[in-house]
């Protein structure tokens, strides 16, 4: 859902024009078209409108008057609502009364997701300071509270669209794997191994989080046996959340930036969310695929090809592990019920990796 600001007429448009920054070039040519009839002034006679009025007792205490303050000048703000989810939250389009883009806005309206606005404003701190060559991240313009709730504000980013290789996108992917550098253990000894275990314990009261414990249980002679790369993962890379710009990859949404995760992590996510919800393969089908092309998405990016099965089944481990941790199926995702899509395939390879192990005599 997008909420457009009736006045002034070159904000409503500005909002509408820089809608979909990664949509491909038919998708930005349809909301520039809509942005000049919002300029012309169509939104004014658009039939769903929602009206908010000040109180007798109204403050300058709203969100865009903070707003204005944060960025030293005038400010009008669309809002963008996206589907149930338990990591929702709003995001503000802010932009000048001219037009001119002024940032996004996103704001924490509960415990989850004012820790994931701080852990980004955090990751974009990093980000701004680390030697990048093929990445770009927006740049951080303001971190702070508003009626104690987390805001961040980060800049507009634009770029030509879509990336038009694999090669383009798995190259900036394994540069940010390697931003804080690789080490390489077996992945049972790693903390990541430890701290998937923990988190899944700690969900311990739903069945599937113990059929995840199980099967990561099943998975450990096999993890064991394998030394695997850890690194640097963005946590959410999907082709809705970047752009490309000179062979650059500017990407957003760095709420689940982390470090000392398995690198691969983000090439088997991009293409598992873009198979679901860009391609609408069924969910189930989509995770099986995941693993069974594993080794095409991940080699680029220097996994090594014996391990590629067992990182991307590790993988669907996290994000079950990350779905029932925020309660994803509570909230009413989409992809919420992981006993319904995930865990069917987590388990049957957990069971054949152990069956490969045994006829290897355990060594990998």
């Amino acid at each position: 859902m997008l909420l457009l600001p009736r006045r002034p007429r070159r904000a409503a448009a500005s909002v509408l024009r820089n809608y979909k920054a990664s949509a491909a070039t038919s998708g930005r040519l349809r909301f520039r078209v809509l942005g000049l009839a919002a300029q012309a002034g169509l939104a004014e006679v658009l039939p769903h409108r929602i009206s908010i009025e000040s109180g007798p007792q109204a403050t300058r205490d709203d969100i865009a008057s903070y707003l204005r303050a944060v960025l030293h000048r005038d400010a009008v703000v669309g809002v963008r609502i996206s589907p149930p989810r338990a990591n929702r939250k709003p995001v503000l389009h802010v932009v000048g009364p001219d037009g001119a883009e002024l940032g996004f806005v996103k704001v924490g309206i509960n415990a989850l997701t004012g820790e994931l606005v701080r852990a980004e404003s955090a990751a974009l701190g990093f980000l701004a300071t680390a030697p990048l060559a093929r990445l770009e991240s927006p740049r951080l313009i303001h971190h702070g509270q508003w009626r104690g709730h987390e805001v961040l504000v980060q800049e507009a980013v634009s770029g030509s669209g879509p990336a038009r290789a694999w090669a383009e996108v798995s190259g900036a992917m394994a540069e940010l794997a390697g931003i804080r550098g690789i080490t390489r253990l077996p992945a049972s000894r790693s903390g990541y191994w430890r701290g998937l275990r923990s988190r899944l314990e700690a969900c311990a009261e739903n069945d599937p989080a113990r059929v995840l414990l199980r099967a990561l249980s099943r998975l450990e002679p096999e993890a064991e046996g394998t030394s695997i790369a850890f690194g640097t993962w963005h946590g959410d890379w999907t082709p809705w959340n970047m752009t490309m710009s000179r062979g650059r990859a500017i990407v957003w949404d760095w709420e689940r930036f982390q470090t000392g995760i398995p690198v691969g992590y983000d090439a088997i996510h991009y293409r598992l969310q873009d198979a679901v919800i860009r391609d609408g393969s069924a969910a189930q089908a989509a995770a099986e695929a995941a693993v069974s092309g594993a080794a095409a998405a991940l080699i680029p990016l220097g996994v090594e090809p014996h391990t590629t099965r067992l990182v991307a089944t590790l993988y669907l481990v996290e994000i079950a592990a990350r779905y029932l941790h925020d309660g994803q199926a509570e909230a009413g995702a989409r992809l919420g019920d992981v006993g319904s899509w995930l865990l069917p395939v987590v388990v049957r390879q957990a069971e054949e990796l152990t069956a490969g192990g045994r006829l290897r005599g355990g060594a990998t």
